[in-house]
């Protein structure tokens, strides 16, 4: 196969939390690749991970965004030689809900007409204020980078070795990448952590039901998962929700 006669190499460059994502290194002969990039705040740490494999941000010629909540993307523009794939209809959405909740008196009714399952968490008006408090302070459609560097998932092919897997659910247009070389699959926030029933505090999934289908597609496919909010992990047989 096309790609598979050097295999990819899969390290983790930012290992996930209770609040921040995991950003994960892929290397071959031809590219090197980062998909997800963390919080801004975490720009300093990024660079620290890289440089430790002898690497600088002008090294990474791709980066890969799972999707776009604010501690998957706000480094994007560190990487500015790289071209930067995402999924447009993600873009679009993502783009569109924070400007509603943003713009809003009424914050939940905002948030509702783009996570219409969000009534039934029986969350806090308080608690979903200071979500969108901090979700507007980590904010700058600057930090994806610049526009002329997108690459739509939807029309722009991975290089090869690397396989597209649609996961929606954790938001609608959410994707995972499959790294069959590495017998590994960077799921971003399709699979959280390890532990099953670890929740981000601040965010609920767009569609549980979806969520969950994704998430058994990830731990079904018998390969190692990078999660989005934990260490890597190998899905015991027969894992699912």
């Amino acid at each position: 196969m096309p790609g598979m006669s050097h295999p990819w190499r899969v390290e983790t460059l930012l290992q996930g939390t209770g609040y921040s994502s995991s950003a994960t290194l892929l290397t071959h002969t031809s590219h090197r690749v980062v998909v997800d990039t963390g919080l801004s705040i975490q720009e300093a740490d990024l660079v620290h991970a890289l440089r430790e494999r002898g690497l600088e941000p002008a090294d990474i010629d791709i980066v890969i965004n799972t999707h776009l909540h604010v501690d998957h993307c706000l480094n994007n523009a560190l990487f500015s030689r790289a071209d930067i794939f995402l999924s447009e209809r993600e873009w679009r959405w993502t783009t569109a809900f924070y400007q509603a909740i943003f713009a809003a008196r009424d914050i939940e009714r905002a948030a509702t007409e783009f996570y219409p399952e969000l009534p039934s968490y029986r969350l806090s008006p308080r608690l979903i204020k200071n979500v969108a408090r901090l979700t507007r302070m980590f904010w700058r459609p600057d930090r994806l980078g610049r526009p002329e560097r997108f690459r739509w998932l939807e029309s722009a092919a991975l290089p090869a070795g690397l396989e597209l897997m649609t996961t929606p659910g954790h938001t609608p247009y959410h994707v995972s990448i499959r790294v069959p070389s590495a017998g590994t699959i960077v799921a971003g926030d399709a699979v959280l952590a390890e532990d099953l029933d670890a929740k981000v505090k601040t965010m609920i999934p767009y569609g549980r039901e979806a969520y969950l289908r994704s998430r058994d597609l990830v731990l079904q496919a018998g390969l190692t998962v990078v999660p989005g909010h934990g260490r890597a992990f190998q899905p015991l047989p027969n894992l699912v929700s």
